[in-house]
């Protein structure tokens, strides 16, 4: 009995580990890339994306891409709100 729960007790451990190493790699996949963050008003904004945070995004070097306008450059560093989000994309 003591056997199986230790077993048991093992492999619950082993799951969680490997779930902890996979979040923190999907974390850092796109962090100091160059990205594209599509929003929700059907603009987007292409820059260097710093940190990712639980409910914000830190981009560098950014500019806001519209349908109908030329690029326009922002200054410092942009903070996006995740639900302002649709999507990212890594582009280089």
């Amino acid at each position: 009995m003591i056997v199986v729960l230790s077993l048991s007790l093992g492999l619950l451990l082993a799951i969680a580990l490997a779930a902890t190493g996979a979040f923190v790699v999907e974390a850092r996949v796109a962090v100091r890339r160059r990205v594209i963050v599509n929003l929700a008003d059907g603009s987007a904004v292409d820059g260097v994306l710093l940190r990712r945070h639980r409910t914000l995004l830190v981009l560098a070097d950014a500019r806001l891409l519209s349908p109908d306008a030329t690029p326009t450059r922002m200054d410092g560093e942009l903070v996006v709100e995740r639900s302002r989000v649709l999507y990212v994309q890594a582009v280089r």
